[in-house]
């Protein structure tokens, strides 16, 4: 098995993705990589929500774009004690899409991520974040229960 160098894991600030963070910073940490932590700020959410709050879409992306700093800076903070060297990033867009094009651009050969997916008819018809992960990445993708 090759060494990872680069490991992206996503995290929506959920319990499964805490989980799937901790299982990232061990592989990163017994294979000396780097951790790339992502929060992406689903654009469609942030309408959805600001529609049915009536708040106005700017504010309403900032309050999404501060929620995901929090959890991005909270997996760094686990990271770093355990001496992984950590980036955090906060994107914005379809998750799945976000994720891929990261994992992509920083040429990252691990994608870890929780098993947690959207509720109800919008997920019936638009399918999971990690099932559009498992089905169109080019690395390997391990999902954590």
């Amino acid at each position: 098995m090759n060494s990872f160098q680069r490991i992206l894991v996503a995290t929506d600030g959920s319990e499964a993705s805490l989980k799937a963070a901790r299982i990232a910073i061990a592989v990163a940490s017994r294979h000396g990589a780097e951790l790339l932590v992502v929060h992406v700020v689903d654009d469609e959410v942030v309408k959805e929500f600001s529609r049915a709050l009536g708040k106005d879409e700017k504010a309403a992306r900032q309050t999404f774009i501060d929620n995901g700093r929090k959890y991005v800076t909270e997996i760094e903070k686990l990271a770093e004690q355990r001496s992984v060297a950590a980036r955090g990033l906060v994107e914005h867009g379809m998750p799945h899409e976000a994720i891929l094009k990261l994992a992509e651009k920083e040429k990252a050969d691990l994608v870890v991520m929780g098993k947690i997916g959207r509720r109800g008819l919008r997920r019936a018809l638009a399918g999971s974040v990690t099932r559009r992960l498992i089905d169109l990445a080019e690395v390997p993708v391990l999902v954590v229960k």
